[in-house]
């Protein structure tokens, strides 16, 4: 029950900024509904019954927009900037929890607004555009596709925590953190779905733990995936968390004994 307090007030704080909010969800809506348009002007004159078809480009990119704004975490500047090297770590380190779930807890607010703002607009085009929008109906389907979008979660907010932690060692952490967004685009399927990118791209992309944090659950609920191989991404998704984790308490452990701050 306090947890849920200290969720709903973190609540308030976000619904203060809801248009800031807002704007941020509008920036990737914007730029996937651009590659729609391309999409729409490129697959005019294919086959119907081709693999990438007009409207499994419209599913895949809204499911794009949604996981977004629902799953992919933007704690890490918070962590590094204001945290540790504005110093704001001593306020959370005198509380009764620990620091990794007061910041998921924190984010969780956040990834709900805007996630409600993706479901907005998929419930838009599914009912004003008919035919664009095509999802699986499998309800085995559904629960295991379920369970790859809460790891998907966990894993991209221990991810970026792990980035931000990483301020206890660099003194300017933007430049890593947006290189790294830009793999992280690339590799995720933000730009094109993985399987129309070259075999090696592909190849390095399902290595990587970043497919497992969109890419994945949005072509599972788009039924391109049997129920194996969901259980198949479920198993390789925890193995990546539990590295992260690993990560996570090897880098606060090390990095919280050279901390310092100072106040007046």
């Amino acid at each position: 029950m306090r947890i849920l307090n200290i969720i709903l007030l973190h609540f308030q704080q976000v619904f203060h900024h809801r248009l800031r909010s807002f704007v941020w969800f509008c920036i990737p809506l914007m730029n996937n509904l651009t590659l729609i348009l391309f999409w729409a002007g490129s697959l005019k004159d294919s086959p119907a019954g081709g693999v990438w078809t007009l409207t499994t480009a419209a599913t895949y990119y809204v499911l794009l927009t949604i996981a977004g704004s629902l799953l992919t975490s933007h704690i890490e500047e918070d962590v590094a900037v204001y945290d540790i090297q504005y110093g704001d770590l001593t306020r959370y380190l005198t509380k009764p929890f620990p620091y990794f779930w007061i910041k998921f807890i924190e984010e969780i607010p956040y990834r709900i607004l805007q996630g409600f703002y993706g479901l907005v607009i998929l419930l838009f085009v599914a009912v004003f555009f008919r035919g664009f929008i095509s999802l699986t109906g499998s309800p085995v389907i559904l629960v295991l596709t379920g369970i790859t979008i809460i790891l998907a979660y966990f894993l991209s907010f221990t991810m970026k925590m792990n980035w931000g932690l990483s301020a206890f060692w660099f003194k300017d952490s933007r430049g890593f953190f947006e290189l790294l967004t830009i793999v992280v685009i690339v590799f995720s399927g933000g730009i094109v779905p993985l399987y129309l990118l070259p075999s090696f791209v592909r190849t390095i992309s399902y290595f990587l733990p970043f497919s497992y944090m969109a890419y994945f659950p949005i072509i599972g609920l788009q039924g391109q995936l049997q129920a194996w191989e969901l259980v198949r991404i479920i198993l390789i998704q925890s193995l990546w968390l539990g590295t992260f984790i690993f990560l996570n308490r090897f880098m606060w452990n090390r990095g919280i004994k050279q901390f310092t701050a100072f106040g007046q």
